[in-house]
């Protein structure tokens, strides 16, 4: 059996990952960790000759003070799983969201999907959309939701 925990690294992150190991435990399962690096928003308004840089979302510099690669942080996950002896495997893509784990599921033959929700509004769905309602709407195989924690 294989899932697919897809990670952002927003505040959903931990949980997910601590999800998708208590499930990849218990059903004997290799977890896939995923990262989509996001496009650019089209809703941007820019000049043509406005240079985009890309920040990074987060994380702990490393000691020469330059930000961990998405890699890199999705490696730093995945070594502790490793560790309990949960195989596991990493996967950094650029692209859309919604694609991007559908496609990385069926390619890695995942049995499941795990992945967060942030629970923005409804107004925020209107405008942008919902990557885990697209995931469930478009996914061929069950997909694991992990809530926002609002305590």
């Amino acid at each position: 059996m294989k899932l697919l925990a897809a990670i952002d690294f927003s505040e959903l992150t931990e949980p997910v990952v601590r999800e998708a190991a208590k499930l990849a435990g218990a059903l004997h399962a290799e977890l896939v960790l995923l990262h989509v690096h996001p496009p650019v928003s089209p809703a941007l308004d820019l000049y043509p000759e406005t240079e985009i840089v890309s920040l990074p979302a987060g994380g702990d510099p490393l000691p020469d003070g330059t930000p961990p690669t998405d890699t890199e942080r999705l490696q730093a996950i995945a070594a502790p799983l490793r560790a309990m002896g949960i195989p596991s495997t990493t996967i950094t893509v650029a692209g859309d969201e919604v694609e991007s784990i559908i496609s990385e599921s069926l390619k890695s033959h995942a049995d499941m999907i795990v992945m967060g929700s942030h629970g923005h509004g409804a107004l925020f769905h209107l405008l942008v959309g919902s990557v885990s309602e697209g995931v469930v709407r478009r996914s061929e195989c069950p997909v694991v939701i992990v809530p926002t924690d609002r305590h």
